[in-house]
């Protein structure tokens, strides 16, 4: 007759070990959790500085007020709802390339691609298909760099006494959220000329502005900032911005010669 061949249990004590084992592989080393609001910020701001490539993907909603003659709040209201933003940012080679789209202002779209020392905007409503060119220093863009350090040494300011909120999802994963609110101008001052080119956050901007911060659990980077500003229309001005693809690689190349204008006057 054959001899079948004969089956051997591991021994209780292994497989216990085994599945110890196995639980601490898939478990990973844990972060102490963070309760104070100041700490979680800090962090937030620390992390800004590591960042040398990210995606940057936002939402704007609400108005602001559209002023004839200089004439600052008070105008008719200029709508913003469903305005989107998205591109990519190579903060240590001060390059970007970003996309606005605003539906509901005449479907609004805006290019800015800053590369090889250059700045280059295509707007259909103004400049056609065409690219209009001229010099970084002082334009459109800004510097990225610049920015992001203003408001990593903004954020890191220990008088901003944030409140902590209930966590969050943010950036596909569990976030802390912190805010916090101050004056516009400060806005304005910590992100440099991008602060002046955003609505609201001009010498238009009435009362404080109102910065929420998303943190995330897992290695306490800045993943979410979100802006609501008195910018003087019905309803506040709310941005809402998103860092993702954290130091991934990143290709940002100037458009085709063949398809740009020098600067008019």
């Amino acid at each position: 007759m054959p001899v079948r061949p004969r089956r051997f249990a591991p021994p209780q004590g292994i497989a216990v070990l085994a599945l110890l084992v196995l639980a601490a592989a898939a478990c990973g080393p844990s972060v102490p959790a963070l309760t104070d609001p100041g700490e979680i910020l800090q962090k937030g701001a620390a992390s800004l500085g590591e960042m040398k490539t990210f995606h940057l993907r936002g939402t704007v909603d609400g108005e602001v007020p559209l002023s004839i003659g200089g004439g600052g709040v008070g105008g008719a209201p200029l709508p913003l709802n469903g305005t989107t933003i998205d591109g990519d940012v190579d903060v240590a080679g001060g390059e970007l390339a970003v996309e606005l789209i605003a539906p509901a202002l005449f479907n609004l779209r805006v290019n800015v691609v800053v590369a090889d020392g250059s700045a280059y905007l295509k707007a259909p409503l103004v400049t056609g298909q065409r690219w209009v060119r001229q010099p970084t220093e002082g334009g459109i863009g800004g510097d990225p760099g610049a920015a992001l350090a203003g408001l990593a040494a903004f954020l890191a300011r220990p008088e901003l006494a944030p409140e902590k909120l209930p966590d969050i999802r943010c950036a596909g994963t569990d976030c802390y959220s912190v805010r916090f609110t101050v004056p516009a101008e400060e806005v304005r001052g910590a992100l440099g000329s991008l602060g002046s080119a955003i609505p609201g956050l001009g010498g238009d901007a009435v009362g404080d502005v109102t910065v929420t911060v998303g943190v995330r659990k897992d290695d306490r980077r800045l993943a979410t900032l979100g802006l609501e500003v008195p910018a003087g229309g019905t309803k506040p001005l709310t941005i809402n911005l998103e860092l993702g693809k954290v130091n991934e690689p990143v290709t940002i190349a100037p458009p085709p010669a063949d398809e740009v204008d020098g600067a008019p006057g």
